[in-house]
């Protein structure tokens, strides 16, 4: 039998009456609950001024579930992703918390104790969200995980977006209680129930979700349940619990986050002075395991034991939270295990670090199979860290040893300061901000015996400063010498093709390099950097690594502009041979368009105000791309400068030149119309990107692709018009999915 619309109604009202035991005698048929919206609408405006800041107490319990592993991967399983073992509750937290609440870019929160135990983390990333679920908004949006915005069916653009079903209503208590869900798939809606208090137009109890149709990413869909209550003209919220769901590749998942809260209140008038520019502070003497405050709270006998059997203990070497590129301390050290992860010993406040032997493999012409093998040792506190870094690195085929040594010293969280002092022998890309990324030139090389790495040798002193005297102003200094020479192939060894041959190192790619080499010289170089991010905010948290105290510090994701100039100056000191002044200057922005994405942009230009002596590896460079990949970045503001269809060194200049790009993430806007590509959440991107020099030199190019793909690839198509003569079409793929967060993170 089919159920039509009216017996659905039916059924809804006989469940809301058997739960929620609404008097069987009002009769729903008698309410208009399109007035009774309408009235809450016109009221919206100002419940929103007087109902979204807060300050309040709250408990606060965060638990982790893995729900399916499909099998394990040797050896991968349990070191990069989870395994089947990892399955069942894989995470536990409680704490006590004062929190203030301004709005999505001004909070913070005083955690009084807390503690936590597990085999999976928390995801770090997922704080902010718990604060601004509001249906009161227009829309409600989610920084980290989708720039569409979400329509409340409370706003003006939700009346048409929906359709309301009366559920029940209670005229003694003047609450009317109603379903809603998106008239289309393709809306970016929520979909769910809501008891509302009819005078004043304010939600007394909300349970919703935005379901995997709206095209999430990474996570599947989201459920939040929110209680509040309405006594003597009082509003205040009671609980709110948000559950996020994971489904990758049949990974299954979930992560919940409650809030019980006490001493609510809602504040109407709130100046940005009463936040300063860290929201978030967790110190180490708020992990308190013996305190009265564990003894008053329930929880179930599983939650107990579990607790009990991993609760953070006194001992540094129990924890199992980590917070930085490697464990806390993992156990005993075995060599097969130290090929595939990193191990670190302390003794107080002293450290040892071993990374991964795997992670310094790689191949190229030069070199043949090398391996750049690393350690690091120091001491660290919960103010700085002070470390010496030990690099040795050979190849097969020159059978050369590189060294390198490296004096660190970091301190400050709040406003971090970083000086190093490096001095050895390194090979280096002549842009030095690695277009390539070695391992995928390696599998060129071995695969396809294709060589797009070219690499200089030097021999140099480098003194490094870095810091943030004020929140969003970052100030670099570099001062390095350095003797520069050419390199050449001494391998054409690949796994395909015995007879192939790669292309020379020093391919004649500009004047003054020849295949036989650029002429070598003495370098001394000054490069000074200045950013400065608006509305920069920022949380701290307990590094209970120890490794790196500068990892405690994280900036959040703001939608303002942040501003940035680099001086690079060539001095001929001390028998060095560069004799240049460089400077840029530039602007990078994002931004959302309406309701359909995110749009991003960088301009910036760059002039040589001095150029008597520039080597090549000085001039200005461009990040092109020539592989089939893209180059991986966990942050999308930090792919927008590069190119898809631009050669490497094609263009690189002793001119003034002017750089332009431009892209727009649709998210769900577009594809989501689509009813066939709806189901695989695909996203859908465009974008140009432009480079003017001086000498009337042009590239210029177009693209379009889509992202969120299994909801990890990216797929561009591009297309390149080269000085306005030759057309560089090309496909491009690249990866989004942040591979290292488990490995990052796990016990």
């Amino acid at each position: 039998m089919s159920i039509t619309p009216a017996l659905h109604t039916r059924l809804l009202i006989l469940l809301s009456s058997f739960f929620f035991a609404f008097p069987s005698e009002i009769k729903a048929q008698a309410v208009d609950l399109d007035s009774i919206l309408d009235h809450a609408r016109g009221l919206r405006e100002q419940n929103l001024k007087q109902y979204h800041s807060y300050k309040a107490r709250f408990k606060e319990t965060c638990k982790a579930q893995v729900q399916a592993v499909p099998f394990d991967i040797w050896p991968l399983s349990g070191i990069v992703i989870p395994a089947e073992k990892d399955t069942g509750l894989a995470y536990f937290s409680e704490a006590l918390i004062d929190a203030h609440y301004g709005d999505n870019l001004h909070y913070f929160q005083d955690v009084i104790i807390k503690r936590e135990s597990g085999k999976v983390p928390i995801p770090n990333w997922q704080q902010l969200p718990a604060y601004d679920f509001n249906l009161m908004q227009k829309r409600i949006y989610l920084n980290e995980a989708f720039d569409r915005g979400f329509v409340s069916p409370l706003s003006e653009e939700g009346k048409s977006l929906y359709s309301f079903i009366l559920i029940d209503y209670n005229p003694q208590k003047e609450v009317v209680r109603f379903h809603f869900r998106p008239l289309k798939e393709k809306y970016p809606a929520l979909s769910g129930h809501i008891e509302l208090y009819i005078p004043q137009g304010l939600p007394l109890s909300a349970d919703f979700n935005i379901s995997a149709n709206n095209q999430l990413e990474l996570m599947d869909s989201i459920a939040i349940s929110q209680r509040f209550d309405w006594e003597s003209g009082l509003y205040t919220a009671q609980s709110q619990s948000i559950e996020l769901y994971l489904n990758l590749f049949g990974y299954k998942g979930y992560y919940q986050v409650f809030h019980q809260y006490e001493n609510f209140q809602y504040r109407e008038h709130w100046t940005k002075s009463e936040f300063d520019d860290l929201v978030f502070d967790l110190r180490e003497s708020e992990f308190n395991s013996d305190s009265s405050y564990w003894e008053s709270w329930d929880r179930a006998p599983e939650l107990e034991r579990y607790q009990d059997s991993l609760l953070i203990a006194p001992k540094k070497a129990q924890q199992f939270r980590t917070f930085g590129s490697s464990r806390l301390d993992p156990g005993h050290y075995y060599f097969y295990k130290n090929l595939y992860r990193g191990f670190t010993r302390r003794y107080g406040d002293w450290f040892w670090d071993l990374p991964p032997i795997y992670k310094g493999l790689g191949f190229n012409p030069v070199e043949g199979v090398y391996w750049r093998g690393q350690t690091r040792f120091g001491y660290a506190d919960k103010d700085r860290e002070i470390s010496l870094r030990l690099q040795g690195r050979w190849g097969t085929a020159e059978q050369r040893l590189k060294p390198l040594i490296e004096l660190n010293w970091q301190s400050d969280i709040n406003f971090p300061l970083n000086i190093s002092l490096e001095a050895g022998t390194d090979y280096k890309q002549f842009n030095e901000e690695e277009p390539i990324l070695p391992v995928l030139n390696t599998v060129y090389n071995l695969g396809l015996a294709l060589n797009y790495i070219n690499l200089y040798g030097k021999d140099y002193f480098k003194l490094h400063y870095q810091g943030e005297s004020m929140s969003g102003l970052v100030v670099g200094l570099d001062l390095e010498y350095a003797w520069r020479y050419p390199l050449f192939n001494n391998t054409n060894f690949n796994l395909i093709n015995p007879d192939a041959v790669y292309e020379t190192n020093n391919l004649g790619f500009a004047p003054n390099i020849t295949p036989g080499g650029f002429r070598a010289h003495n370098s001394a170089r000054i490069d000074l950097s200045l950013s400065y991010q608006f509305k920069d905010r920022y949380e701290k948290r307990y590094s209970q690594r120890f490794q790196n105290v500068l990892k405690g510090r994280q900036t959040l994701v703001v939608r303002a502009p942040k501003i940035y100039y680099d001086l690079r100056i060539g001095s001929p000191i001390l028998n060095a041979e560069t004799d240049y002044i460089f400077h840029s200057l530039g602007i990078q922005h994002q931004f959302r368009w309406a309701n359909i994405g995110l749009s991003q942009f960088d301009i910036s230009g760059g002039h040589f105000l001095r150029n008597q002596e520039v080597p090549f590896i000085d001039y200005a460079h461009f990040d092109g791309v020539q592989i089939f990949f893209l180059q991986p970045s966990t942050d999308r503001s930090a792919r927008i400068k590069q190119f898809s269809t631009l050669p490497y060194y094609t263009y690189s200049t002793t001119d003034a030149y002017l750089e332009l790009h431009y892209e727009h993430n649709f998210d769900g806007a577009l594809l989501s119309n689509i009813e066939f590509l709806r189901r695989y959440k695909v996203h859908s991107l465009v974008g140009f990107n432009s480079l003017h020099l001086l000498d009337e030199r042009a590239f210029i190019e177009v693209f379009f692709g889509f992202d969120n793909i299994f909801k990890i690839l990216r797929v561009e198509f591009a297309g390149g018009l080269d000085n306005f003569r030759q057309l560089r079409p090309s496909l491009r793929i690249g990866f989004d999915f942040r591979y290292d967060y488990y490995q990052r993170n796990r016990r």
